[in-house]
């Protein structure tokens, strides 16, 4: 991050980033400290160091020099609105004048918006335009049944509870989702393993799904975006959390309102026809979720990878129509693939997890 200016005896500051730190910048929280009092000095600072015409009319000077105009404009616009970002850090202004500041290890694009995923707390910014599927979200978290206080405190385990719900000054629409230190988003695992998990990984993740799809059930809910995206894992506890995705979900029969791309691709044909929320969705996402992890979306390479056979043929199977009959069916893969269940470690050290998926960006 770029933050307090420090000149030499010369009069030059030996703090300016160089050229090639510039052009490796992704936000202009990195270049400018956000400090409406001093980023007029800091972007004269950094104009006058790094202007073409000093760097031998370089490409590269050129477009340092696009960036650290670019971001100038951006900056001031962004301190105005409230919505300036330092590094791992969102600060946001709402229209009931509270200001929402979340620390954040990693963000991510996704069909609504935009989501920042911190230690304790996920934040989603969605899109004025999506504000019917926002309205949706707290709607189906809200209304969550459970057969018992036990099953309550058992199963609420994995599924989103809404710490803040709040719309911003330029009208974005903000979701803060309650998180635990140990889960980290499937889609950042399957990075962090390079595009494919060890099979017997896989295999918990899958029952950890099936878990929370029999209680889907039971409530008579279609949650229609079960993904990398949307689900979390805690590899210390082999357990996971379905954060994300619930801005799609509907009960069962009645009409759907939305879904991914990808989980469109692999929703049953009577499921499109008739367009009404059905479990089926949700199982086949799961399926798609397992080939996925194992790096193999289409099942077409998976014999090769020494994978038990019926866990491939499972994986490349259909679901049936109710979660409990497929948790059943799966439990005797599990065993014919793997044998008596046992606990196979996980390791993942936090820091190291979020500083490999940054490098790799």
């Amino acid at each position: 991050m770029y933050t307090k200016l420090r000149k030499t005896k010369e009069g030059v500051d030996d703090l300016i980033p160089s050229i090639t730190k510039i052009l490796n910048m992704k936000e202009p929280g990195e270049l400018y400290s956000g400090n409406p009092d001093t980023i007029k000095e800091e972007y004269a600072n950094l104009a006058k160091a790094h202007h073409p015409d000093k760097n031998g009319n370089t490409d590269e000077a050129t477009e340092a020099m696009a960036k650290i105009n670019d971001w100038y404009q951006l900056s001031l616009e962004l301190i105005k609105d409230g919505k300036w970002m330092t590094p791992g850090v969102i600060k946001l202004s709402a229209k009931d004048n509270k200001t929402y500041e979340v620390k954040y290890r990693v963000a991510h694009d996704f069909e609504l918006g935009k989501m920042y995923i911190g230690n304790t707390v996920v934040l989603y910014l969605v899109n004025n335009l999506h504000k019917d599927l926002f309205d949706n979200t707290s709607k189906i978290i809200n209304g969550f049944t459970f057969a018992s206080s036990d099953m309550k405190e058992e199963v609420s385990k994995y599924l989103p509870k809404i710490l803040a719900k709040f719309e911003t000054k330029d009208d974005q629409l903000g979701i803060v989702i309650q998180k635990t230190p140990d889960l980290f988003l499937l889609k950042d695992v399957l990075e962090y393993f390079d595009g494919k998990v060890p099979d017997r990984h896989v295999a918990w993740i899958l029952s950890s799904l099936y878990n929370i799809t029999c209680y889907m059930d039971y409530a008579k809910l279609s949650q229609n975006a079960i993904s990398l995206d949307t689900y979390f894992i805690s590899t210390k506890y082999h357990s996971g959390s379905l954060l994300g995705g619930w801005w799609y979900s509907v009960p069962q029969g009645e009409k759907m309102l939305g879904v991914s791309e990808k989980v469109y691709s692999v929703m049953p044909p009577q499921v499109k026809s008739k367009k009404s929320g059905n479990i089926q969705t949700d199982l086949e996402a799961i399926r798609l979720i397992g080939r996925e992890l194992l790096g193999d979306k289409n099942g077409t390479k998976l014999a090769s990878m020494g994978i038990p056979q019926p866990f491939i043929d499972w994986l490349r199977g259909v679901s049936s129509t109710k979660a409990l009959k497929d948790y059943s069916d799966w439990r005797e893969v599990l065993n014919k693939s793997y044998g008596e269940r046992k606990f196979v470690e996980l390791n993942i050290d936090d820091k190291e997890f979020y500083e490999k998926i940054k490098r790799k960006r």
